[in-house]
């Protein structure tokens, strides 16, 4: 490297040191990046610094140079002991955030003060929140590759640091993963930190964790309330649901809304549940244009939202809010029968809905009795297009079966699938389904499909699956689909 490119990294580089907005810094970073391993020399030179704005442009620089030369320099760096202990803090920092090498015992036995690199990480963390709030969620997910003593250094971390918001935020999230001793820390945490966002966060964890770190958070919250901090439940005012109907794999898509006034961009947070899983996916803005959200309708009115090309529009019946999370909780249960954690997306934004007012229960629709013989008529209904029984074997089946099968050697299968594959969880599984489609066709007001929905639910409760016509229908749907979709593939094999 000459002296003229020494200087002019030199300059590149403080001018990356003066850089507040990201998109920037990504580019200069960039931009010192295309002298290659020029840049290293360079970087080494500058890691003994302390603020966390410069620590960050010195890793996008990093995370860009070639990995082989850069990391082994950094963790050289990371044991010097004649380097300061920022410069070895900085060349830690950046393996671990940006080349997601975490630290070991030898590198951090090098510092002074090894809880310093937590507190430094939290630093970095609170400015990328600055920028962007689901920052917090890719940090999440790079330390969960950590090892497990590297959240219990964050968490105790955590109180040496000025209350902020954003760490608010950070416990918040602990407090909803799936280590017990971690969530347990960060409820305790979140009712020592008196500020009011800590209050909002254990208010709303009290719906969203399981019912015993509920009733933990619920303590917690009380505490803050006895200590004088002010917790003060936001409205639900403005807030709609949007529910689909539950298709046939047992998913159902759920968004609120909250238009805003003047105009202003609105709220969105939507959630796909699957059962049994639970909630797959969440998501969500605080800045939505209005005219990307569906206008408000009365109760029970079908909006149909476009979707990508080649997809049928999406069917979102107009719901209150409570309905709406009355939805997500019995998603959420399915989380803590299985003791599984929703999505961290989920994690992040659901205090948009469970901050507000507690949910009241909704009750069940009151419905005529519905005659048993006719269940199977159910999956005529628009809303059971998708419904039909898929399994690994089926088309195997289909292909036994053939073309022209008779129909007793067709209704002999049927049942031998309801016995060997409709066992206890599954049953539960259709039965929660029914019961979701019950509530959404008496909200679309239609109380007679509504009612055949939930005589369809009774009747696998009594009886075996086999037995009920709604099953062996379920089953007959996918041998129909499986026998389609070998006669497509052998007709497309004829004409070529």
């Amino acid at each position: 490297m000459g002296l003229m490119e020494r200087r002019a990294l030199e300059a590149a580089f403080r001018e990356l040191a003066e850089t507040t907005n990201y998109a920037q810094q990504v580019a200069r970073a960039e931009a010192i990046a295309q002298h290659g391993n020029a840049a290293l020399p360079v970087l080494l030179a500058m890691l003994d610094t302390e603020d966390p704005q410069l620590r960050g442009g010195l890793g996008q620089v990093a995370a860009r140079l070639e990995r082989t030369l850069v990391a082994p320099a950094l963790r050289l760096a990371a044991r010097a002991r004649e380097r300061s202990e920022a410069a070895r803090l900085t060349a830690l920092t950046i393996l671990d955030r940006y080349l997601h090498e975490a630290p070991d015992s030898e590198l951090l036995s090098a510092l002074q003060d090894p809880r310093a690199m937590a507190r430094q990480s939290l630093r970095e963390l609170m400015l990328e929140m600055e920028r962007s709030e689901f920052a917090v969620a890719e940090y999440l997910t790079q330390l969960a590759e950590q090892p497990p003593d590297v959240p219990d250094m964050l968490l105790a971390a955590i109180p040496e640091m000025p209350p902020h918001e954003h760490l608010v935020t950070l416990l918040r999230m602990f407090a909803q993963g799936q280590k017990p001793i971690a969530a347990q820390k960060a409820l305790d945490l979140l009712g020592r930190t008196r500020m009011p966002a800590a209050a909002q966060a254990l208010a709303a964890l009290t719906h969203t964790l399981p019912p015993g770190q509920a009733a933990l958070a619920e303590r917690n919250l009380r505490k803050l309330r006895l200590s004088g901090v002010a917790v003060t439940p936001s409205s639900a005012a403005g807030w709609r649901a949007l529910l689909s109907p539950v298709d046939g794999s047992g998913a159902q898509v759920i968004w609120f809304v909250k238009a805003e006034e003047d105009n202003a961009p609105g709220k969105l947070f939507g959630v796909l549940a699957q059962d049994p899983a639970g909630i797959v996916l969440g998501f969500g803005s605080q800045s939505t244009p209005m005219k990307d959200l569906p206008p408000a309708r009365p109760i029970g009115s079908q909006h149909a939202v476009p979707q990508a090309e080649g997809l049928p529009p999406l069917v979102l019946l107009e719901a209150s809010f409570e309905a709406g999370r009355r939805a997500v909780r019995d998603a959420l249960e399915l989380h803590w029968a299985a003791k599984t954690t929703p999505p961290l997306e989920y994690q992040l934004l659901n205090p948009l809905i469970w901050s507000a007012a507690p949910c009241s229960a909704a009750s069940e629709p009151e419905l005529a009795p519905a005659s048993t013989a006719h269940t199977a008529a159910l999956l005529d209904h628009p809303a059971f297009a998708s419904w039909f029984w898929y399994s690994a074997d089926l088309q195997e089946t289909a292909r036994q079966l053939g073309r022209r099968h008779d129909a007793a050697a067709r209704r002999a299968q049927v049942i031998a699938i309801a016995d060997a594959q409709f066992g206890p969880e599954v049953v539960a599984s259709y039965r929660r389904r029914l019961a979701a489609m019950t509530r959404w066709l008496a909200l679309a007001g239609q109380p007679e499909a509504a009612a055949l929905a939930q005589a369809v639910s009774e009747q696998l409760a009594l009886a075996p699956a086999a037995e009920s016509p709604f099953v062996r229908r379920l089953i007959g749907n996918g041998i129909d689909l499986a026998l389609s979709n070998q006669r497509r593939r052998l007709d497309g094999k004829t004409k070529r």
